[in-house]
């Protein structure tokens, strides 16, 4: 999943340093949608895995199918909205009328798939709740790998097939995810039979919509922070002029690859932890949440210092003007050295969703977010242009994963679970 815009970049690159700009300026936008859709799709994965591990199928089928179409009318509303929105949203975060072109028709392609898109995340997260995570893991890799395929055909054009530029990067984005969506809906269909096309009821159905949105709601609000705050922050490095944002764009992208096992664990541990605690056994479910948390830390120390080594080569891959270059070598020297810190909050806030403390976990991404990061980035742009930036942030991280566990100590006094 996190290859899609990385992918992207990298094709768009060649292009030059405004197309990259352009892609760079769409990534908080498109990463709302993203989130909405993992929010769902957490909230599922939460309700779900406790169903599956009290023995309730039929429930677990009849709450999936609901979802879906929940969620294809959320992605529906946010495309609309997205379609009438798109210039003032990108002059708001700083876009120039040089890539207002580039953004336009890259931003035209991708709302078409928004909807599906968020189908394939949440049918991901119902099939890592029922336990079947080689399912959702080849369907990623599949969405991964056509997209990768699509990107150099259509921005550079072969055979009767144009050169579409920008454009064709989010076409070949677009028909990755048609054709991922597709194979989804058939296995969870007709291989898994979790996809029920008799009609529950009004009441029914609203009954289970207000059931997801009890966790829906606070999880969607925290994974959509994140965007925001990269929306804010690309409004603030947008003053450094568009080479700026274009590191920033790349080095954005990067960090979602570098996070990419913790990201993983966040998308399993809460089913294993839901199935654990639905099967009455709370302190297994403990235990693992621990363990996953020093994986964070230890992890995430290996990849700073292989971002470290390899820091010069990988910008050099993605550009070859100095400023773009310089900008994306001070971001991966400076932010994953915090990773782990975040990983552990990122941990912590989806595990509160199962725990039944989807406001806890909201506060804790308001708190890194809003109260920490977005701050302290600013503060640091002031003093010391994007550098500074990159410091405020990771600064941010630090203080965020010691505020995250703390309010992870007092839900497990409450809850009665392993002493921490």
């Amino acid at each position: 999943m996190m290859l899609l815009g990385l992918v992207d970049s990298y094709f768009v690159a060649l292009l030059g340093t405004g197309p990259l700009a352009a892609v760079s300026f769409t990534l908080p936008v498109t990463f709302t949608v993203i989130s909405a859709g993992l929010g769902i799709g957490m909230s599922l994965g939460a309700l779900v895995s406790r169903l599956i591990g009290a023995g309730k199928h039929e429930h677990a089928a009849r709450l999936i199918t609901d979802t879906q179409l929940f969620t294809f009318c959320v992605g529906l509303v946010l495309a609309l909205m997205g379609f009438g929105l798109i210039e003032p949203i990108f002059k708001l975060l700083g876009a120039t009328s040089e890539v207002m072109p580039d953004i336009k028709s890259y931003m035209h392609y991708w709302l078409l798939g928004a909807p599906f898109l968020m189908l394939i995340l949440v049918t991901n997260n119902a099939f890592r709740a029922i336990g079947n995570v080689k399912a959702s893991a080849w369907l990623s890799t599949l969405l991964a790998v056509s997209n990768a395929i699509f990107d150099p055909l259509l921005i550079f054009g072969v055979g009767p097939l144009p050169a579409m530029g920008v454009a064709g990067a989010a076409l070949a984005t677009l028909l990755a995810v048609l054709l991922t969506w597709f194979i989804s809906l058939l296995t969870i269909w007709h291989k898994e039979k979790l996809l029920l096309l008799c009609w529950p009821g009004l009441s029914a159905l609203v009954a289970n919509w207000r059931r997801l949105l009890v966790i829906a709601l606070p999880a969607m609000g925290s994974n959509i922070m994140t965007p925001v705050a990269a929306a804010i922050l690309t409004a603030i490095i947008a003053q450094s002029g568009p080479e700026s944002v274009a590191g920033f764009g790349v080095g954005s992208r990067i960090e979602s690859v570098a996070l990419i096992l913790v990201f993983a664990l966040s998308s399993v541990l809460p089913m294993f932890i839901g199935q654990n605690i639905g099967a009455g056994k709370p302190q297994r479910a403990y235990s693992a949440l621990l363990i996953g948390l020093r994986f964070s830390l230890f992890f995430q120390a290996a990849v700073y210092l292989l971002l470290l080594l390899g820091s010069q080569f990988i910008a050099s891959a993605f550009s070859s003007d100095e400023r773009v270059i310089e900008v994306i070598r001070a971001f991966l020297l400076i932010l994953p050295l915090t990773y782990g810190a975040h990983g552990v909050v990122i941990l912590i806030m989806v595990c509160l969703n199962v725990l039944k403390r989807p406001k806890l976990a909201l506060l804790t991404t308001l708190i890194r977010l809003l109260v920490l990061y977005v701050p302290l980035a600013f503060i640091g742009f002031q003093l010391a242009g994007a550098t500074g930036m990159f410091v405020g942030a990771g600064l941010a991280n630090i203080i965020a994963a010691l505020v995250a566990y703390h309010l992870l100590r007092g839900v497990a006094r409450q809850q009665g679970l392993l002493a921490l």
